[in-house]
């Protein structure tokens, strides 16, 4: 599992693509990454960050318009949406990503925060391969960052999955479902744990799960 991780991170780091047009609200949505953000923004020193094609994610910025009911008004008009998956900077194998929402009852955007487990986890020992118990949550933080974020337009889902270390063996991965304006945190799991696995270790652990 870990081996075919590591395959999969390497092929799907994706590259620059053809670009698109940049739409009208971007400018006002990086903007607002920037200022909250600042150096944790730094878009790679790039002077202006390409928008993706319709296939290419990653270096590059992309934006995703749907509508929906608000709860508050099940009956009235739709609510439309535009959602600027941004670049924000990359290190040697992930890519950050801010996320800006802009939708037609808000007169500005805004930057969206996601809910975090907070993990409490410790090794046997420095080969840091298996854990002395199974971990456990502790509370829950707020991240305006994921790392090698998707958006799955048809379930209208953010995911995420950051490695570790290059060759991906630990990792982890969040996915936050969209309701009635904000995004919910719905499941994480990750795998703490390095080298290859070990026969009486779980491959990962799933540690929030929504209704579980």
């Amino acid at each position: 599992m870990k081996r075919l991780l590591a395959a999969f991170l390497c092929t799907a780091l994706p590259a620059p693509g053809v670009t698109a047009d940049r739409p009208a609200g971007i400018a006002a949505a990086e903007a607002i990454a920037k200022a909250a953000l600042g150096e944790n923004c730094d878009m790679n020193g790039m002077e202006e960050v390409p928008m993706a094609g319709p296939e290419a994610e990653g270096f590059a910025h992309s934006v995703y318009r749907f509508s929906y009911k608000p709860a508050y008004d099940p009956d009235g008009e739709d609510v439309q949406a535009e959602l600027y998956l941004l670049f924000c900077g990359s290190g040697a194998y992930n890519i950050r990503n801010a996320v800006v929402l802009k939708t037609s009852n808000d007169d500005t955007p805004k930057l969206i925060a996601f809910a975090m487990p907070d993990v409490d986890y410790s090794y046997t020992d420095d080969n840091r391969n298996r854990l002395k118990a199974d971990p456990t949550v502790h509370g829950f933080r707020a991240t305006p960052l994921l790392v090698n974020a998707g958006f799955d337009e048809k379930s209208r889902t953010i995911n995420s999955h950051t490695a570790w270390r290059g060759i991906g063996d630990a990792w982890d991965s969040g996915e936050w479902a969209f309701r009635n304006g904000d995004f919910v945190l719905t499941r994480f799991e990750f795998d703490p744990t390095y080298g290859d696995p070990l026969p009486d270790v779980p491959e990962s652990y799933v540690v929030y799960e929504a209704g579980r």
